[in-house]
């Protein structure tokens, strides 16, 4: 044989060994680029491979959290742990994942509060140097500030355990905590109260802060989150904050959810609720109405339905801002008139008994008209924790009756 046809041989059994390889290789395999950096992969290989398989190949992947919730997790534990080196990449991958830059930067001011001042500024030096390598215009950063979010519907008994835990002893502490804190930070919109309480309770999982933790769990269910979420963010943390820190919070979450649960069975021993007409009155916030609002009678629904709504009263000249529901709304007229409107089409009148359905995701608004007062009763569904997203003021030049 001649050494041309050896060569040819030679080759073409190599590249039929080659096909015969890939095809014994799955795909996702071969097609998967390592995440685990080269180091890692000289120094401590089977640490690359969980890195790949285990961490990015599964855990990054489940979706009992987004992506985008995941990349909030870690770099909130990032940040609290003053784990700076490791910011750069997550920051890259955050923005991928969906995480604004204003989240960004609403995620430090928030840490600076729950794991102090040098983490922060120490965390905004690698921020720096991923915003400009993307281009991120830093001024849009400094945006006019927006109507502060409404508290808690728990808030007020918060502020009075702080006073009687703090005010003797520390006075001022005190204050911080319910003026600055609870009355200034945590009603900032560049963070939803849902992804505030994530942050939150990233954080203190990490830092083992067991009581706060408590608290926040407890916090973050009324803000939207799920049980199943903050299982699912405490097992991803376990990853960047360590076995025992995760093994801690999660044992927190299981007495918070465990009371809250018999709590519920509780409440809801009976088959019929009835809300008295006119309880628990309270004050449209100002930030989502214009002119005096009264909401009272508000009810949720129980043992997992999503329904939710109360009774809302307009005086005359009162509306709402614009806003979408992500599941639809129902309103129930039963006193004085009122006008009704979707973005781009006409207003509509709406008169005690009639009924009004506005589809998910339209962007409406609705009220009294400016010389009758107007009740409804508003009925709408939770989605992920959510069953309003509210936008801009309507102007007085939108405010008008039929044509």
């Amino acid at each position: 044989m001649s050494n041309r046809t050896k060569g040819s041989g030679m080759v073409k059994g190599a590249t039929t060994a080659a096909m015969a390889l890939a095809m014994a290789t799955p795909v996702e395999a071969q097609d998967r680029r390592s995440v685990a950096p080269e180091t890692m992969q000289r120094i401590a290989p089977a640490l690359a491979g969980y890195t790949d398989d285990t961490l990015f190949g599964d855990v990054w992947e489940r979706p009992e959290l987004s992506p985008r919730d995941r990349s909030v997790v870690t770099l909130s534990v990032l940040i609290a742990t003053g784990k700076t080196a490791q910011l750069s990449g997550h920051l890259g991958r955050g923005l991928t994942n969906g995480v604004k830059p204003t989240e960004i930067a609403g995620m430090v001011t928030h840490l600076a509060f729950y794991t102090g001042w040098p983490n922060a500024v120490s965390a905004l030096t690698e921020i720096d140097k991923v915003f400009a390598a993307r281009k991120i215009d830093v001024a849009a950063l400094r945006g006019g500030a927006s109507p502060p979010a409404p508290l808690s519907a728990s808030d007020a008994a918060r502020a009075t355990t702080v006073r009687n835990t703090f005010a003797q002893v520390a006075p001022k502490f005190a204050g911080l905590t319910n003026d600055v804190v609870f009355g200034d930070l945590w009603r900032r919109t560049d963070l939803s109260p849902r992804d505030r309480s994530l942050v939150t309770i990233a954080a203190l999982a990490a830092g083992g802060d067991g009581e706060q933790l408590r608290f926040h769990i407890g916090l973050g269910l009324e803000n939207g989150l799920t049980q199943a979420q903050i299982g699912e963010a405490l097992t991803h943390l376990a990853f960047y904050a360590g076995w025992p820190k995760a093994s801690a919070a999660i044992g927190t979450a299981g007495q918070v959810f465990t009371q809250r649960s018999e709590a519920s069975m509780v409440e809801s021993s009976q088959s019929i609720q009835v809300t008295p007409a006119g309880q628990s009155p309270a004050a449209g916030p100002a930030s989502y109405f214009t002119g005096s609002v009264a909401v009272t009678s508000a009810f949720k629904g129980t043992d997992g339905a999503r329904l939710g709504g109360g009774t809302v009263t307009f005086k005359a000249g009162a509306h709402t801002n614009w806003h979408t529901h992500p599941l639809g709304q129902l309103l129930i007229v039963t006193a004085g008139q009122g006008w009704v409107q979707a973005l781009g089409e006409p207003v509509q009148a709406m008169k005690p008994g009639d009924t009004v359905w506005i589809k998910p995701g339209v962007k409406h608004w609705h009220g009294a008209t400016r010389t009758s007062g107007m009740t409804h009763v508003a009925v709408s569904e939770v989605q992920d924790g959510k069953s309003v997203d509210w936008l801009e003021p309507v102007t007085d030049e939108q405010y008008t009756g039929p044509a």
